[in-house]
């Protein structure tokens, strides 16, 4: 009995240890944003909060016109390491091409949250440009602009999270 209460509190341990390195359980708000300039954006689309668990944690539609701008409905699936961008069977197009036109993904906590990013070259349908992914923090870009979207699109972008109490 005592063997296996200590065999469970290390599973539990370990199980919270490799948890605390994730994206699930965390706040985040999601949104949309276009620029040439960020100091002064052509579109910034509303700020949309989510806690990431296990299901899609937003399904984009269009927000209301700023500059002849809104938003192509989108999919997107927050996972413990991965973000994923689908798109709905009624989208087709490819997104205009100003400095930055895509997501940015706010997890809010005070830490630096990412080692790193980078697009999952073979899960992913397209390939984005160089640079299209970057992180400020605890802040995820994801640039589309010029990138073809349709219901067979797919962009997965793992992360590397760094050990970040949860938000």
């Amino acid at each position: 009995m005592i063997l296996r209460a200590a065999l469970f509190a290390l599973c539990a341990l370990i199980g919270g240890a490799a948890h605390a390195g994730g994206l699930m359980d965390r706040t985040v708000t999601f949104g949309a944003l276009a620029y040439d300039d960020p100091d002064a954006p052509i579109y910034v689309g509303e700020r949309h909060p989510a806690q990431v668990g296990h299901g899609i944690e937003y399904g984009l539609g269009p927000e209301g016109s700023q500059n002849g701008w809104d938003i192509v409905p989108a999919i997107i699936d927050i996972r413990d390491r991965q973000i994923i961008l689908t798109y709905p069977d009624t989208v087709s197009g490819e997104f205009p091409e100003p400095a930055f036109n895509g997501y940015v993904l706010d997890f809010l906590t005070e830490c630096v949250l990412f080692n790193g990013a980078e697009q999952d070259i073979e899960t992913s349908t397209v390939t984005l440009g160089e640079g299209a992914i970057f992180v400020e923090g605890a802040r995820l870009f994801v640039d589309v602009g010029g990138l073809e979207y349709g219901p067979e699109v797919f962009v997965v972008v793992s992360v590397d999270v760094a050990d970040c109490p949860l938000s």
